[in-house]
C-alpha cells in the first residue's frame, strides 16, 4: 500500500510548483569562503535586515541550521518576520535517519517559527510618518494584535526572549539585536514574488495586513509529500499551522490504512487556509464548508464531497481530482476557473454550462467521459484532451462529427485545445475527425494530438518511400484557425506508425508560414532505423509538397523527445 501510494503521490505533486528554497536546495551547493582577519565571518551579523532576509528566505531550513553559528536574536527575528515555506523535501539530503525523527524536527522548526502565533506588527515613524529620522533604528514599531489592538510595550522583546529560549543550535546570544526598532523588508504577494515563489495573487489574493506593516510567525506553505508521521506529530504540526494562520497545506497519507478524515487542526485554519491539496484522506461537506477562504482544492484518491466543490456557492477557483471515481461532473454556475482531472474511473457526463469564469478544462489521460456537453463557458481558453473515440463531443446540444449537416457552433474563446486519437480503431477516419472539431475553434492557437495506442501490423510502421495517402483529399483546407491564428501544432507520443505520418503530411500541406510542427515521441518508442526513415520522408515531404511555406523552409518541423506534463508549453 505505502509504496502504491507513494507512486501516486510522486506523480501528482510533481505538477505543483515547489517553493522557492526547495528550488535553492537543488541547485549546487555554494563554496563558503574562509574567513580572512580584517573581514571575520561574524561581521555577517552587521548585514543589513533586507539583506539577511533575502538570504534566508532562499536557504533551505536544514542550511539554516547549519548556519547557526553565524545566527543572532536579530537574524532570527529576521527570520520570522518573513513567511515561512516548509517542504519537507528540504530534510531529505543529508536524509535525517528515521521518520519519526524527520517529522519531529519539522514539528520543532514549526513551532520555532511561529511561537505563540502571529503577531502583527505595524511600522510607524515619528509624527505618524514611516520614516526614521533619527538615524538608530530605535522606536518606531507599534505591535498590533489580531484584531488590531496594540499589544502594549515590550511584546517585541518578549518575542525575542521566548526565541532565544528555544535552543536547537539555531540562536546565538552573542548579539544582543532585537526586533524593535528594525523596519522588516517587505515584498508583493508574499517573500519572493518577484522571483516565481507566489504566482497565483489573483487567486489567492492579498491578506489584510496593516499598510506599512508585517506579521511575524506567519505560514505561507506547508509541504509533507514523503515524511512518515504519527497521529501525534500531526497534531503538532496542526496546532502550530493554525497559530501560524498557514495560507496553504500539501498533506499526504502513506501509512495510515483507508481514509481517514480530515484532521480537524486543518479545518480549523477556517479563515486563513487558500490553498489545500491532501492525499488519501476523507473530506466531507462540512469539511470544505468550515474553509471559507479556501481557493485551490486538490483531491487524491480522496473519497467524499468531490462534488461540492463545483456548486455555484464555493468559493474555490482551483480544482484538482486525480485517482477518484466519477459518476457525472457537472460545472454549471460555478466561480470555477480550472477543472482538471486525472487518472479518474469517469462513468458519466462532464458538462460545461453557464460556468462564466471556467478557463480551463483538463481531462487527462486515463480520465475518458462518455460524453462532453458544453453550453455557455464564454471564457474558456484551454480544453484538454478530448478524445475522439470514446467520448462524444456536445456544443449547445449539437453533437460535433465528420459528415454532419448542421454548421458546428464556434467557441471562439479556445486558444488551445488536446486531442486524444486511437489511429487502430478510427483509422482514415482521423483525419476527417480532427478536421469538423477544429472547425468549432477558429480562433485556435495550440493544437496537440495525443496518441494513446500502439501500431497495430494493420497499420504498420512507416518508411521513407510510403506514398502520401490523403494528397489531394485537401484536409483542413479553409479552416479558420488554420488561416489566421494556429501556429503550434504537436503530434505527441509519436509512435512511428504510417497513420501518424500521414496525418503529419496532411497538416503541413495546409500550415502557413510561422508554424512550429512538432513530432514529440515518448522514450524508447521505436528504434534509430525508424527515426532515420521519419527524416527522409519528412525531406522528401518538403521538397514535394504544393505547400510554398513548407517547401522554403518558412515551416518549422521538428522531432523531438517528449518529456512527461500535460499540454506542451
Amino acid at each position: 500500500m505505502e509504496a502504491g501510494r507513494a507512486t501516486i503521490v510522486a506523480s501528482a505533486v510533481a505538477r505543483l510548483k515547489p517553493p522557492r528554497a526547495t528550488l535553492t536546495h537543488d541547485a549546487p551547493a555554494a563554496v563558503l569562503a574562509p574567513p580572512v582577519a580584517d573581514a571575520p565571518h561574524a561581521e555577517w551579523r552587521g548585514l543589513p535586515d533586507d539583506v539577511v532576509a533575502r538570504v534566508l528566505v532562499r536557504l533551505p531550513v536544514v542550511d539554516l541550521f547549519r548556519l547557526g553559528y553565524l545566527f543572532s536574536p536579530r537574524w532570527l527575528d529576521i527570520w520570522r518576520a518573513e513567511p515561512l515555506y516548509l517542504h519537507d523535501r528540504q530534510f531529505a539530503s543529508p536524509r535525517i535517519a528515521a521518520d519519526d525523527v524527520a517529522a519531529d524536527a519539522i514539528a520543532n522548526l514549526l513551532e520555532l517559527h511561529v511561537g505563540d502565533g502571529v503577531q502583527f506588527v505595524g511600522v510607524q515613524g515619528e509624527n505618524g510618518s514611516d520614516d526614521d529620522d533619527d538615524g538608530d533604528g530605535g522606536g518606531g514599531n507599534e505591535v498590533v494584535g489580531a484584531d488590531g489592538h496594540d499589544s502594549g510595550p515590550g511584546v517585541a522583546v518578549e518575542l525575542e526572549h521566548e526565541a532565544a529560549d528555544q535552543g536547537g543550535g539555531v540562536v546565538n546570544n552573542s548579539d544582543g539585536g532585537g526586533v524593535a526598532g528594525r523596519r522588516r523588508l517587505r515584498f508583493p504577494g508574499g517573500v519572493g514574488a518577484d522571483d516565481g515563489v507566489i504566482s497565483d495573487d489573483d487567486i489567492y489574493g492579498h491578506d489584510d495586513i496593516p499598510d506599512g506593516g508585517y506579521e511575524i510567525g506567519r505560514v505561507y506553505s506547508f509541504r509533507v509529500e514523503t515524511t512518515r508521521w504519527r497521529a501525534d506529530q500531526l497534531h503538532r504540526w496542526c496546532a502550530a499551522l493554525q497559530r501560524g494562520r498557514v495560507r496553504e497545506v500539501t498533506l499526504a497519507n502513506l501509512t495510515m490504512e483507508g481514509h481517514p478524515e480530515l484532521p480537524q487542526g486543518i479545518r480549523d485554519c477556517a479563515t486563513s487556509l487558500k490553498g489545500l491539496h491532501v492525499f488519501f484522506f476523507t473530506m466531507e461537506a462540512d469539511h470544505i464548508d468550515s474553509l471559507v477562504n479556501l481557493r485551490v482544492l486538490g483531491l487524491y484518491g480522496c473519497p467524499g464531497m468531490i462534488l461540492r466543490a463545483l456548486r455555484p456557492e464555493s468559493e474555490i477557483r482551483v480544482l484538482t481530482i486525480d485517482f477518484s471515481r466519477l459518476v457525472d461532473v457537472l460545472v454549471q454556475t460555478t466561480r470555477l476557473r480550472s477543472l482538471e482531472m486525472h487518472n479518474n474511473v469517469v462513468q458519466g457526463t462532464v458538462v460545461v454550462h453557464d460556468a462564466i469564469q471556467l478557463r480551463k478544462l483538463h481531462l487527462l489521460p486515463p480520465t475518458r467521459p462518455s460524453k462532453i456537453f458544453f453550453g455557455e463557458a464564454p471564457s474558456l481558453r484551454s480544453i484538454g484532451y478530448l478524445d475522439l473515440f470514446n467520448t462524444v463531443f456536445v456544443i449547445k446540444g449539437i453533437v460535433i462529427q465528420a459528415g454532419m449537416v448542421l454548421h458546428p457552433p464556434k467557441m471562439r474563446s479556445v486558444r488551445i485545445l488536446g486531442l486524444r486519437v486511437n489511429y487502430t480503431e478510427m483509422g482514415h477516419r482521423v483525419p476527417r475527425e480532427i478536421e469538423q472539431i477544429l472547425k468549432c475553434f477558429p480562433c485556435l492557437e495550440k493544437l496537440e494530438i495525443m496518441r494513446y495506442d500502439e501500431v497495430a501490423p494493420e497499420e504498420g510502421l512507416l518508411k521513407a518511400d510510403d506514398e502520401h495517402i490523403y494528397q489531394g483529399n485537401n484536409f483542413f483546407r479553409d479552416l479558420g484557425c488554420f488561416s489566421h491564428h494556429l501556429r503550434w501544432i504537436y503530434l505527441t507520443a509519436f509512435r512511428g506508425g504510417k497513420y501518424e505520418l500521414a496525418l503529419g503530411k496532411a497538416i503541413l500541406d495546409e500550415a502557413r508560414a510561422g508554424t512550429m510542427f512538432k513530432m514529440l515521441h515518448p522514450q524508447g518508442s521505436y528504434t534509430d532505423y525508424i527515426s532515420n526513415q521519419l527524416w527522409r520522408a519528412l525531406e522528401h515531404f518538403r521538397m514535394t509538397t504544393p505547400n510554398h511555406a513548407v517547401r522554403d523552409r518558412h515551416v518549422s518541423v521538428i522531432l523531438r523527445l517528449r518529456k512527461a506534463g500535460g499540454l506542451p508549453g
